[in-house]
């Protein structure tokens, strides 16, 4: 720690036992002077660089872990590639290697006091962004180092932060620089684009030589005057037109210049160069401190979203100097440029935006990202193991100085998209503990949880501490800190020192809790004054608070509970009529309608979200189609939204006008969540349809229709993944299921002699199925297999199925494996009672007799609905439904493997696909003999829904089928196709369309 800054910082300490703590702190200084020349052709930097290590600490130190940042783009085999392909962006892994980049022409040498620079031993770790320098000699408490060496780095296409895109750089994490070593032990961590950085402090002098038609913008001070005058400049002048360097941009220079930078007590330099930005530059006038220059740079394309880019850096500047502590640096900066790490990204003194044509992102981001000088530059956490110090807090502060006024928060009852995310996160029980190492979070829960949650709990933390007490710790926790690297215990210790409140259920339970916060107004009673009932469903003790407006112009009344589980009432004296009761909205409740005393209900059109006091039915209109009933039309009533309820429910009432008759299908559910052990939810759902599933005109004007009625219970186990990250999900089903099917009788009539249909009688048939799902999700290579075994009274069934994605070098390009095994039991006294039952070759609607896929024509054994088929069983394209027995239909045993391909050269949804399978008595019941069956041809993907089979090479008993039955458009005749709506789980849907 800088001694300028010692003595102001020990004055605010109060307590001795405080003072002896701080005399126990220590951290190493680490000084850089770096000199650094860019080819803006190559995409190189060539440099040199000499650090002044000050060993601080009580050990003698043999060696040192060094970052070399670039080298996490040098191949696809480092901790960076494996997170970014994890969290599905694979634009590196993809990459030509002229787009990666790396850091090399290393040659480390160290001096002793002022001695001859000797070299030093270079470690290899499992990181190739990590190296561990061998001392030459051993480093003692209190000894200094002088560390040298030339590096080059090649900067990549823009993946991450650091890289290069149209002439534009973004140079951050690129240069050789020391890990952090504390009292915790070392922190040699790679690079990653989730989780960021931990780094020492020290002072910096980077001189940087690139053509001289580059504005340049980086960490600190400019020193040429030359470079501060020619930015005066280019801040006066007018705004050019929005299309300017659409079409093309500057050439760069021939001549050369350097800009040097200097800035002291900072932990990270980084800078940013474009031939094409427009500048702006305004001063600010520190609360509690001097003036500050402030500069933006933006590409004309996004002036109109950047024309209040300044407002929002001095809106961010005064107010983290007025809440947290004075804004101590000369300069700050703002910056646009490509950032696919997120909406933006801060270092100490400059941050970059993300390019966008939106103005209220750019605002909000560059409030949060110029927050960031307080929340990791000068209060420098560890935000690697710690994210919630920076990300957290500072969103906390961001939500206070530039609240979301997009039109979205009219959608959502007001609230922001981070506290949708949150609350739909909470419905479905899939928060993670707020203090989390960065690298445990998947890619939405690190948003939610650290950006969200974090901020709503602080939130919490400052209305129950009072926002008095928590600004004046605030502020003591800033000048205690400022310049060094607290832990998540020295910002307990203060938030406690300034409080006469117990803090457990902040530190101990919300902050370390994966449980989602639920309170509800149970009962208010009038007895000298009003007493509120509440009851905490959260799970975990902490306080609320209830806020009272009793109207008639009276002023608003609030109470705090203390921290509890179960049920507590607070009391308001004196009030005996209120106008609204409910729960302060400052608490991160996710679960809004409970509120409140009131229960609410509307009819809403279409769909929304359910982020208010009001329960609500979405209604619009349904449509259908079957070749029975006809065209259908009713109604569709539902309540799926996010945040996603327990109980759940969609129906859709129609009429068929083919039929004449109501016709419909819907599902109602409830799920309950376990927050511990190894179950995550169980599902209880009950399905229900009915439609004609077949019709008869035989003799009559009208065609005679007979239709099925299905209720299908079902219980669902979704186990917990084995850690969060994980892209396995597992689920066990138990379903029964009770069929009716009208009959129809066919009677001669004593006039004419002709048969005729008629509705009879029905058919009862009860089934049940159990089924375990294994899914693993994983970028490259997912596969899932499904265990399954029904049986109903004249039969029983098992069966595996497993499908495997083998993904080619080459971006959505892959061979798709399917095989299935099935074994069939006969029950029945006879073939004719177990016949529908039997497994299929190719499935297809008379195959379905649970009813559970979608048929245009379901028992159509000719012309166009006889052409749709089912990835199920056998998986087999060409029917051949008009053979007395299909082909391939067994009551044994069958085994079925199904290939598939993307085609390698276009981007077009076309597959080859081959099928090959095999049954009990193949050769017997085959009219050739043969012992397998196959076929191939192209599949087409109209939808993730719809596809197309053109089968083109076929075995010769499916040849001979189709020469037989199709004399004429054979080809035409054979095509088939599939609707996959059995794949949606409704219910579901709102958290899968998030991907949770």
């Amino acid at each position: 720690m800088n001694a300028k800054h010692m003595l102001p910082c020990l004055l605010g300490i109060m307590l001795p036992a405080v003072v002896n703590a701080q005399a126990a702190y220590w951290q190493q200084q680490v000084d850089h002077q770096i000199s650094v020349t860019l080819d803006d052709k190559a995409n190189m930097l060539r440099g040199h660089s000499t650090i002044t290590y000050q060993n601080n600490s009580p050990d003698s130190l043999k060696f040192i872990y060094f970052h070399l940042y670039p080298n996490a783009f040098r191949t696809d085999r480092t901790a960076y590639e494996k997170q970014a392909v994890e969290n599905g962006h694979t634009d590196h892994y993809f990459s030509d290697a002229d787009d990666r980049g790396y850091m090399d022409s290393l040659k480390f040498t160290a001096s002793y006091d002022n001695g001859d620079p000797r070299s030093m031993g270079v470690v290899v770790t499992t990181d190739p962004d990590v190296i561990k320098l061998v001392l030459p000699d051993i480093l003692p408490p209190g000894g200094r180092l002088l560390i040298e060496t030339p590096f080059r780095v090649k900067i990549p296409k823009t993946f991450s932060r650091l890289g290069h895109g149209r002439e534009s750089f973004q140079v951050s994490q690129w240069f050789p620089k020391p890990a952090v070593y504390d009292a915790k032990g070392w922190h040699p961590l790679p690079y990653l684009d989730q989780g960021e950085f931990y780094s020492e402090f020290g002072n910096y002098e980077v001189a940087v030589t690139l053509p001289a038609n580059y504005i340049i913008m980086g960490s600190g001070n400019i020193q040429e005057e030359s470079e501060r005058a020619w930015l005066e400049k280019l801040a006066a002048q007018p705004l050019p037109a929005d299309t300017l360097y659409k079409k093309s941009r500057p050439l760069s220079a021939e001549q050369m210049k350097t800009v040097t930078f200097e800035e002291q007590n900072i932990h990270d330099f980084a800078w940013f160069a474009d031939k094409t930005w427009i500048v702006r530059k305004d001063t600010v006038s520190v609360p509690g401190g001097g003036v500050v220059e402030a500069f933006t740079c933006f590409t004309p394309e996004h002036q109109k979203a950047w024309s209040k880019s300044l407002v929002a850096v001095k809106t961010a500047i005064n107010g983290y100097s007025s809440r947290v502590g004075a804004y101590p640096y000369r300069t700050v900066k703002a910056v646009e440029g490509p950032m696919p790490a997120g909406g933006g990204m801060e270092y100490p003194t400059i941050t970059i935006i993300a390019a966008t044509p939106d103005a209220d992102m750019v605002r909000t981001a560059i409030v949060h990202e110029v927050g960031h000088n307080w929340f990791y530059g000068m209060l420098g956490s560890n935000e690697r193991n710690n994210p919630w110090m920076d990300e957290g807090i500072n969103s906390f502060y961001e939500q206070k100085l530039a609240p979301d006024e997009s039109a979205f928060t009219k959608l959502t009852g007001g609230k922001d998209g981070n506290f949708l995310g949150y609350a739909t996160l909470s419905a479905t029980h899939n928060l993670l503990p707020a203090n989390s190492d960065a690298t445990l979070f998947p890619e939405m829960s690190y948003g939610v949880d650290i950006y969200g949650k974090t901020a709503y709990l602080v939130a919490w933390l400052e209305d129950y501490m009072g926002p008095d007490s928590f600004e004046t710790a605030m502020k003591d926790y800033f000048r205690t800190w400022q310049y060094k690297h607290p832990q998540p215990e020295d910002f307990e210790a203060v938030m406690r020192r300034h409080s006469n409140k117990n803090l457990d259920w902040f530190f101990s339970e919300a902050m370390t809790t994966n449980k989602p916060v639920d309170f509800a107004l149970q009962s208010v009673s009038k007895k000298d004054g009003l007493t509120v009932k509440i009851k905490n469903k959260t799970g975990f003790k902490a306080p609320v608070k209830i806020a009272l407006y009793p109207g008639n112009q009276a002023d608003s009344a609030f109470a705090w509970t203390e921290p509890f589980t179960g049920t507590a009432t607070v009391n308001f004296p004196g009030i005996d009529r209120y106008k609204e009761l409910k729960i302060a909205g400052v608490i991160p409740d996710y679960n809004i309608r409970n509120n409140d005393t009131r229960r609410r209900w509307k009819l809403k059109p279409f769909l929304g979200f359910n982020m208010d006091r009001t329960s609500k039915t979405f209604i619009s209109p349904a449509l259908g189609f079957n070749y029975y009933d006809g065209f259908m039309a009713g109604i569709l009533l539902h309540n799926l939204t996010l945040p996603q309820h327990k109980f759940q429910y969609m129906l859709a009432p129609l009429y068929g006008f083919g039929s004449k008759t109501a016709a419909g299908t819907g599902v109602v559910g409830y799920t309950a969540y376990f927050d511990q052990g190894f179950l995550h939810d169980i599902q209880f759902n009950v399905e229900g349809k009915t439609f004609s599933y077949t019709k008869n005109k035989l003799n009559v004007d009208e065609a005679v229709h007979a239709r099925f009625v299905k209720v299908a219970p079902e219980v669902i186990f979704n186990l917990r993944k084995p850690y969060p990250r994980s892209p396995v999900t597992r689920t066990l089903s138990l379903k029964g299921y009770w069929i009716r099917e009208d009959q129809l009788d066919f009677n001669m009539s004593p006039v004419d002699s002709l048969y005729r249909p008629s509705k009879g009688g029905y058919e009862d048939n009860f089934y049940a199925r159990i089924r375990y799902r294994h899914d693993n999700d994983r970028t490259f290579n997912p596969f899932n297999y499904t265990l399954e075994g029904q049986a109903g009274k004249q039969f029983a069934k098992l069966s595996v199925e497993a499908n495997l994605r083998i993904d080619y070098f080459k971006k959505n390009k892959a061979l798709y494996l399917r095989a299935y095994a099935g074994k069939f039991f006969n029950f029945a006294s006879n073939d004719f009672d177990a016949y529908r039952y039997r497994i299929a070759n190719t499935y297809s609607g008379a195959n379905d007799y649970l009813y559970d896929e979608t048929y245009l024509g379901r028992n159509e054994q000719r012309g166009f609905y006889a052409q749709q088929i089912s990835m199920k069983e056998g998986g087999f394209k060409v029917n051949t439904l008009q053979y007395s027995q299909q082909l391939g239909l067994t009551d044994d045993w069958l085994f079925a493997l199904n290939i598939k391909t993307d085609l390698p050269f276009w981007n077009l949804p076309v597959r080859i696909f081959a099928d090959v399978a095999t049954f009990a008595d193949a050769k017997r019941i085959n009219p050739s003999g043969a012992g397998v069956l196959y076929e191939a041809g192209l599949e087409v993907s109209v939808t993730d829904y719809i596809t197309i089979y053109l089968p083109l090479v076929l075995s010769k008993d499916l040849s001979e089928y189709t020469k037989s039955v199709y004399p004429e458009n054979r080809f035409l005749k054979t095509i088939a196709f599939s609707i996959n709506l059995d794949r949606i789980n409704w219910l579901k849907l709102p958290s899968k369309i998030l991907k949770m």
